[in-house]
């Protein structure tokens, strides 16, 4: 069986889970319920020497990293349902899934920790604010890719939609102030329909 290591409130986890999901595998979770940094051991670090999550192990494989865990259940366990099939395809799908990691993170990770990790008398006001401007133009980005499609990469769910989605329902759950992105919240609507992402990614942030 799979053995799956993250806490389920981990944003690089879920995503990897959501993976999972979707292609209808079961898996060994190992540290679901823990907290912040739990995963700090001798043990661990011989699976994952930088100590971070999530990772999964598959018969003696271990993939780390979320979107890289994201691509291997798609590309292994569920080629015909996440795997895009067509180049134009996949070049969004990939486009996206590395938004998220690199321009969206970075804005997320600030508003995210400032507001929900951070004690209110310990919060840098002005830093949250201009982080959420920046998280605010991110998602107009991808609120303007969405106009006349359904997914990420078209008219079907793929492993695009993934990191996106698991962000996307961060940014709706944060208590920020946001613009109206039809086209962004048509196709959160459309997420929200898959049970795997409401098991797995729609947990209370904590």
């Amino acid at each position: 069986m799979l053995k799956f290591y993250g806490r389920k409130t981990s944003i690089n986890v879920q995503k990897a889970a959501w993976a999972m999901g979707e292609a209808g595998l079961k898996w060994d979770w190992i540290d679901k319920d823990g907290t912040v940094g739990s995963i700090d051991s001798q043990e661990y670090r011989k699976l994952n020497p930088a100590s971070q999550i999530p990772t999964l192990e598959d018969d003696g494989l271990l993939v780390r990293q979320s979107n890289p865990i994201v691509r291997y259940i798609s590309k292994k366990y569920a080629p015909t349902k996440l795997w895009p099939s067509k180049y134009s395809a996949y070049v969004e799908a990939e486009r996206w899934m590395e938004w998220q990691a690199t321009d969206n993170w970075k804005n997320m990770v600030t508003v995210f920790w400032g507001l929900i990790r951070t004690p209110p008398e310990k919060q840098n006001k002005d830093v949250i604010a201009n982080s959420v401007g920046e998280l605010n133009k991110d998602f107009s980005f991808l609120n303007e890719h969405l106009a006349g499609r359904c997914y990420i990469a078209g008219n079907t769910f793929s492993m695009g939609d993934i990191p996106a989605g698991a962000a996307a329902y961060r940014f709706y759950a944060l208590p920020i102030k946001r613009p109206n992105f039809p086209h962004l919240k048509t196709w959160y609507q459309l997420l929200q329909e898959r049970t795997p992402f409401r098991k797995l990614v729609m947990v209370p942030l904590a």
